[in-house]
């Protein structure tokens, strides 16, 4: 089984950027199963000169709150280039199920990937452009002329391995969540034998900012996350 929660829990120069660059950007996220919450997301991205750091903090709601009452905590620091965000560090950390825990450490100099879990630390080669699973969702806005692509690749790590995320680009929607009616560039990976699929809507007026994330997994299972508040400060 594909770990959802990973994925969504577990994205300055001139005008070659989707949107303006920003120094603070504040958001907030609710994540549902089968139209349920089950948990709230807070984020918190801080520039500072060419350094960023990203702070997601997930807290469980409801019956989740009751059996798994710990929180998931991922931080993502790095520097921001004219291609936009390089992260440097990647921290994924269980309060409670620490197994679970995981870690990146990237050398861009010698193309070196550490990845840190539960089976140890080993080294990996570090694919060009490689974002982590939470500095990916902040990425968006640094792709230069999106909406005209066909399709992108992305590599993506969650510290425990390597994925690459091959995603097709499609008209622009409107999207209606918590915070409105939003204008959005739909992204979603290719057809594959089972159900598994990834979706995701970009909201265009904010910078092409994720505002709803779908994960189904072989089994035809969803996890939604949708944007319910956000802050950007330039």
């Amino acid at each position: 089984m594909r770990t959802l929660v990973a994925f969504l829990l577990c994205c300055i120069a001139p005008p070659l950027f989707a949107a303006p660059p920003a120094q603070h950007i504040e958001a907030s996220f609710e994540i549902s199963t089968k139209g349920v919450k089950i948990a709230v997301i807070t984020e918190k991205f801080t520039r500072i000169g060419n350094h960023y750091r990203i702070e997601s903090l997930t807290q469980p709601v409801g019956l989740l709150a009751m059996f798994k009452p710990g929180t998931l905590s991922v931080v993502s620091e790095g520097d921001v280039t004219a291609q936009g965000l390089r992260p440097q560090s990647f921290v994924y950390k269980h309060s409670q199920e620490t197994l679970k825990n995981t870690a990146a450490s990237f050398d861009w100099n010698q193309s070196n990937l550490m990845l840190s879990d539960r089976n140890g630390q080993r080294s990996e080669p570090l694919p060009a452009a490689t974002q982590d699973r939470l500095s990916v969702q902040y990425q968006f806005r640094y792709i230069p002329q999106l909406r005209e692509r066909k399709e992108l690749t992305m590599h993506i790590t969650n510290g425990s391995k390597i994925d690459t995320r091959h995603y097709l680009t499609h008209p622009v929607q409107m999207l209606t969540v918590p915070m409105g009616t939003l204008e959005t560039l739909y992204l979603s990976t290719p057809p594959e034998a089972t159900a598994w699929k990834t979706e995701i809507w970009l909201s265009v007026e904010n910078g092409n900012f994720p505002c709803k994330i779908v994960v189904t997994e072989d089994n035809g299972d969803q996890l939604t996350q949708v944007l319910t508040a956000l802050s950007i400060s330039q």
